[in-house]
């Protein structure tokens, strides 16, 4: 053969093989330039949902917008409809950052950058009640070529592990929620988020820790560093275990809570969903918010009466009901007109500054402890340095404050509810377009 000949076949691998990996060197420089960061991410209860027509929250939109911000530059996010197309979306350059919802040493992760851990969590067993069949000999589902995956193999080599192509969680959970596994694997921040929709699954055993990280575009050393010394920043400044604290799901669905929360949602919820839509309506706002106000004041029980003697559905006080101009606040239509409107106005005294989701969580707190306190607090907030715009840094102060403790957690269970509200509607198509992007610039 001819030298020219082995050439040229070995120079086509070579183009191949650069096609297949390429080495393109992608730096900050380029982000900088751009005016961009440039994020994919799986949309759930645990990375970022919607929040009103074009707002976003969530534990990842918070910490994403934080960095953006640092960087001085947009976050851009945009949604995808599972892991895998998050990994090709950065293996072929087109975003820089990645939330997957993957255990860092997932497989599928081979090849990417993984920044430093923003969460620890537990793997479990999830199981349908009433399952009696041991792991061993159960049908286990689990999403294909994963950490997951491995693991069964590793701890129950005689189950039957069943592999799902492209498995998000809500999808996982509906396999063994309908009867075609017996168990799925799942960590628990995951399961915890979704519990409210899947009453009848519980967990059957712990099997291991594993840690959360970002994704970053593969060879793109600069971000990672960026991405690292930024995690570290907000670990060190208490700001990521203050998120991660606000975005969890604590008790309120223990299994206790799940089965009432359903009971309430079946039983008196459609009482009054109809007068929750329409004045959410009127006032611009997601009716499952209003839902969620009224079932952290009264568990949506019309006969509800306080400690103090607040009544009704909405749980409004006597000067209160007066102010809205009620005759009776023991009425639901009229305590859900009110308590609408009192929202209303608690959300328009805030100042345009301050953006969504901040918005809401500051009014929540305003119409449970009244708008002055708020005020102090953001006060407060610029007096000492911190941003009085950021819920994150306005409930610090608050705690300061009379009554602050109740506040937050008034704040932090209405948003649960809201989720949990969400989670009924939409289960796994959190958003209403797979093409929806965000664009936040603040």
């Amino acid at each position: 053969m001819q030298h020219w000949q082995r050439i040229v076949p070995l120079c086509l691998l070579m183009m191949v093989c650069l096609q297949l990996h390429p080495s393109k060197q992608y730096t900050v420089d380029e982000i900088l330039e751009r005016g961009s960061l440039r994020v994919i991410g799986i949309a759930g209860p645990t990375t970022f949902l919607p929040h009103g027509e074009h707002g976003v929250r969530g534990l990842q939109y918070e910490l994403l917008r934080q960095f953006a911000n640092d960087l001085n530059i947009r976050l851009e996010i945009e949604q995808a409809p599972n892991a895998e197309a998050v990994i090709a979306a950065l293996e072929k350059g087109e975003a820089d950052l990645g939330i997957t919802g993957l255990a860092n040493n997932d497989p599928r992760l081979a090849g990417l950058e993984i920044s430093k851990p923003y969460l620890s969590t537990t793997q479990q067993l999830i199981q349908r009640s009433g399952t009696r069949l041991s792991p061993s000999e159960a049908k286990i589902a689990v999403s294909q070529n994963s950490a997951e995956a491995d693991l069964i193999e590793q701890l129950q080599p005689e189950a039957d592990v069943v592999q799902l192509r492209y498995a998000t969680p809500d999808e996982l959970l509906e396999e063994v929620n309908q009867g075609q596994v017996d168990y799925v694997v799942m960590n628990d921040s995951e399961f915890a988020a979704r519990r409210t929709a899947f009453p009848q699954l519980s967990l059957k055993k712990q099997l291991t820790t594993s840690q959360l990280s970002w994704t970053i575009r593969p060879r793109d050393k600069q971000l990672l560093r960026f991405a690292n010394r930024f995690l570290t920043k907000t670990e060190q400044d208490g700001s990521l275990q203050r998120l991660s604290n606000f975005y969890s799901q604590g008790n309120t669905f223990n299994a206790f809570g799940v089965k009432t929360f359903q009971k309430d949602i079946q039983q008196r919820l459609p009482l009054y969903q109809a007068q929750f839509k329409k004045q959410a309506n009127t006032h611009d706002m997601d009716w499952r918010l209003l839902a969620a106000i009224a079932y952290q004041e009264s568990k949506w029980d019309v006969n509800a009466v306080s400690p103090t003697g607040v009544t009704g559905i909405m749980m409004l006080t006597k000067n209160t009901a007066e102010e809205m101009g009620i005759a009776n606040r023991n009425n639901p239509q009229q305590s859900i007109l009110a308590g609408s409107a009192y929202y209303q106005r608690m959300i328009d005294k805030i100042p345009d500054t301050v953006h969504e989701p901040d918005r809401t969580w500051m009014a929540l707190a305003a119409y449970n402890m009244g708008y002055r306190h708020v005020l102090k607090a953001r006060e407060l907030s610029l007096k000492q340095g911190d941003d009085p715009d950021k819920w994150l840094d306005v409930s610090r102060h608050l705690r300061q404050l009379p009554r602050a403790g109740q506040a937050l957690v008034y704040v932090q269970e209405v948003r649960r509810y809201y989720d949990a509200l969400l989670l009924q509607d939409s289960r796994s198509h959190w958003m209403a377009s797979l093409e929806k992007k965000w664009v936040v610039a603040e």
